[in-house]
């Protein structure tokens, strides 16, 4: 009895140009496969570039924030912006937000005169003129102690009302107490505290649902994925009946399954990241300036979550493939053949 020769195991790179191949045959069901992963991916490398951008921005939403609480204070007490000036006192060091407030009611067209700050449109005027004539006197700066007595402060004003950015800030070495018939309010303290407060609580409900809805996202690529290498399967029953034919061996066969997919889901996961990256590069870049962004961000830290999405997206692709691939592996010739799809 004549012996049984030893079966023939094909190179990898031969599975690699069928599998390529029947990429090419098979263009539109691969890119439409392609496009799922896209979506997918897009979706989480949107997510991942979004709160690192965010995180990075943190300062300069900090300062918007402030700047914004601050502007819509003086709107409060501000009847009209053509007839009642806003005095600004700058005392000590004036915070980026706070010229970012003052540079704000500019815009507005407010009547801006100030002490010590010089910004474009700010009329500068001696300290002995600040108060004359206004309603409301902005005090900026970290200094503790403002250069002026509260005589010198409140007397010629009408109204008498303050917007301090400091709560310990005293009046030529006296507490705020001793300025009488003197509204004082502050731009920050309890409003501050309670729009941070607001502010994480939405970070945390925005975690939360991003997290669902990257879950759903991925299962839906993966059930997409399945569903088309499924397809593949059916479409091809003739053609693995023929390579089981021609000795292809059951791995053989799942391998170009599996290297199918596993371009398929490379390929997308390249677009995906591309597309996830952008569009967050230019969301956020036309709010607070590209230049600002590109020193913020972390180009590191981008490159790693980039290669993690890369990696799970093949991955997934690969594993969406197993089970079409062990259907596909597990046909017996005879049957593959006598099949019409």
């Amino acid at each position: 009895m004549e012996a049984i020769g030893r079966q023939v195991r094909l190179p990898i790179n031969t599975a690699v140009q069928i599998a390529l191949q029947g990429i090419r045959i098979r263009l539109g069901r691969a890119l439409v496969t392609i496009s799922g992963v896209v979506l997918g991916i897009a979706f989480l490398m949107n997510v991942m570039a979004s709160a690192h951008i965010s995180s990075a921005m943190k300062n300069e939403e900090d300062m918007r924030m402030k700047r914004d609480m601050m502007v819509s204070l003086v709107k409060m007490q501000i009847e009209s912006p053509k007839t009642q000036p806003i005095s600004v006192l700058a005392s000590g060091t004036v915070q980026a937000y706070e010229q970012a407030a003052v540079a704000e009611l500019v815009k507005g067209r407010y009547q801006i005169r100030a002490y010590n700050l010089q910004l474009p449109g700010v009329k500068s005027v001696p300290l002995s003129e600040l108060t004359q004539g206004t309603n409301t006197v902005l005090l900026l700066g970290d200094g503790v102690d403002c250069p002026l007595s509260p005589g010198a402060l409140t007397q010629p004003m009408k109204q008498k009302v303050i917007l301090d950015s400091l709560d310990n800030r005293t009046f030529n070495k006296l507490p705020y107490t001793e300025l009488s018939g003197v509204r004082r309010e502050l731009f920050f303290g309890k409003r501050m505290a309670d729009e941070q407060k607001k502010n994480e609580e939405r970070m945390r409900q925005q975690r939360f649902r991003s997290f669902w809805i990257v879950t759903i996202s991925l299962l839906v690529t993966i059930i997409g994925i399945a569903n088309a290498m499924l397809m593949s399967v059916t479409e091809r029953f003739k053609e693995i009946g023929t390579m089981k034919c021609l000795g292809a061996l059951s791995g053989f066969i799942r391998r170009l399954f599996l290297i199918e997919s596993a371009v398929i889901g490379a390929v997308g996961s390249v677009l995906g990241i591309l597309i996830g990256v952008l569009f967050p590069v230019v969301l956020y870049g036309f709010i607070y300036g590209f230049g600002n962004l590109f020193a913020a961000i972390d180009f590191g830290y981008l490159g790693v979550v980039s290669l993690a999405c890369l990696i799970a997206g093949t991955l997934l692709s690969i594993l969406a493939a197993i089970y079409p691939a062990t259907i596909a592996a597990r046909m017996i010739p005879a049957m593959a053949l006598r099949t019409n799809v």
